[in-house]
């Protein structure tokens, strides 16, 4: 297959000359930037209302609260107008003003309601200062953790020369011990996301001076339209503790989001309030091409003797101009689990086989909007893929044949991804097809699989007893 995409580079390298593409760290050379329509829309006309056409009384309103908004105006950092700044004020009164009228009449309809059915409800006073006291707690715990975590990432910043800290957002994932931070590249001129996260005790990558220089070699050579790319990485010891700091490039959504209707501009909301309801799946095509993008990265990272990837999910699948580009890479060298860990390996599965499985959940969360929180469908399940035939079909041949998985390479044949053009890989440069990697960056790989072979290896004998 990979033969067929290195006739066409070799075709096109002979039509025009290519530009070489730079290997410096901190550049994604697969970045798709979709042309922007130049098409200009045309200016709205607007007919002028009359002042008979406005009534009285709305008009005394207006000249009211637009004498208020000139005495009470306070400075904008965006606009020096004062005429938007009164509008702004405005808008945030009556913003204000809704959202309190909106939480009394839902408190006073409670209230009603209850004394209505004659359900008012009591607690005791311990118990209520119980709550309190649990929820001050963790507040309390959460922000000194968030400002922990910020000291830590200026402190590698102010190391590195290169990035400074825009901000640090929001839990964008899971995992609670894991901080997101919005940096600027000041080499490149463009904003970045930084990720941190403390290494535990189940790591199988040794951390030497020179872990860093063979981690940022293998993620050169991991580039690949599929595969999200990661800049940099370095470890920091901070408090007895050793954390491992991911660069890597702001993409505005996730597969996830894409599933539960989440816009761009939310992407960096936080993880429990999006999630929070069920979403709307997604249509069969954007399934057959998302899903055959990430066919083709985990067989590119297979080929490249990369570790089976154990936490694919939709959230660690991020979308780039309607491209799907795994990321995560770091948890499958540094031994971290997912959150659905626990549900793909409460059956045994083979241990190169767990990609496979971890692929049928995040298909059958595109097609229906929730995740799959069993092992396999049931009846129920499957009652949800009626309108999917092809992507049932599939699930079968993942889940109902016991003591069977099938390979990355047969679902990549099946008749769901059989016929879907990957425009992506026509452009991508020979090189990807044939990497330098070095021995040892070997050798590193050599030794994750050994560590996680052996760790699953006990974890499926604790199964069998």
């Amino acid at each position: 297959m990979f033969n067929l995409y290195q006739t066409l580079n070799k075709k096109e390298e002979g039509d025009s000359p290519r530009r070489r593409v730079s290997d410096v760290t901190g550049h994604d050379r697969f970045y798709q930037e979709r042309p922007r329509s130049r098409r200009k829309r045309r200016p709205i006309s607007r007919r002028t209302r009359s002042a008979t056409e406005f009534d009285s009384d709305a008009m005394v309103t207006a000249r009211s609260t637009n004498a208020f908004t000139r005495r009470n105006r306070s400075a904008s950092i965006e606009s020096t107008d004062d005429n938007d700044d009164g509008f702004q004020l405005t808008n945030k009164i009556d913003s204000l003003a809704k959202i309190l009228f909106n939480r009394v009449s839902v408190a006073k309809a409670n209230r009603d309601n209850e004394i209505k059915n004659g359900k008012n409800q009591y607690e005791s006073l311990d118990q209520g200062a119980s709550i309190r006291n649990d929820s001050g707690e963790c507040m309390e715990l959460e922000i000194r953790t968030r400002t922990r975590a910020l000291v830590i990432c200026e402190i590698y910043t102010q190391r590195t020369d290169r990035y400074s800290v825009i901000k640090q957002l929001a839990l964008l994932g899971s995992r609670i011990d894991k901080n997101w931070f919005a940096v600027r590249d000041t080499l490149l001129k463009t904003d970045r996301i930084l990720t941190m996260v403390p290494l535990n005790r189940f790591c199988p990558v040794i951390v030497t001076p020179s872990t860093r220089e063979i981690l940022n070699k293998l993620f050169l050579a991991l580039q690949h339209p599929y595969v999200c790319p990661v800049f940099d990485s370095e470890f920091i010891d901070f408090e007895s503790n050793k954390f491992i700091i991911m660069v890597q490039p702001i993409n505005q959504g996730s597969l996830k989001d894409l599933i539960y209707g989440i816009e761009k501009n939310c992407w960096n909301a936080d993880w429990g309030v999006k999630y929070a309801s069920r979403g709307s799946g997604l249509v069969l095509h954007q399934i057959q091409r998302l899903g055959r993008q990430v066919l083709e990265a985990l067989i590119f990272l297979r080929e490249r003797g990369f570790p089976t990837v154990t936490h694919l999910h939709s959230g660690n699948v991020l979308i780039q101009n309607g491209v799907a580009r795994i990321t995560g890479l770091e948890n499958s060298l540094f031994g971290f689990t997912s959150r659905v860990h626990s549900v793909i390996t409460s059956k045994y599965v083979p241990k190169n086989s767990v990609d496979c499985v971890c692929f049928g959940h995040m298909l059958f969360e595109m097609c229906t909007g929730y995740e799959l929180c069993s092992f396999q469908p049931s009846p129920i399940h499957m009652a949800d893929l009626d309108k999917y035939p092809l992507v049932a079909d599939l699930m079968k041949l993942i889940f109902n044949q016991p003591g069977y998985y099938p390979s990355i390479e047969e679902l990549l044949i099946h008749d769901l991804f059989r016929n879907i053009d990957l425009r992506e890989m026509r452009h991508a440069p020979a090189t990807m097809f044939a990497p330098i990697v070095t021995p040892s960056i070997v050798g590193l790989l050599e030794g994750v699989k050994r560590h996680n072979s052996a760790r699953s290896s006990y974890v499926n004998r604790e199964l069998a007893y």
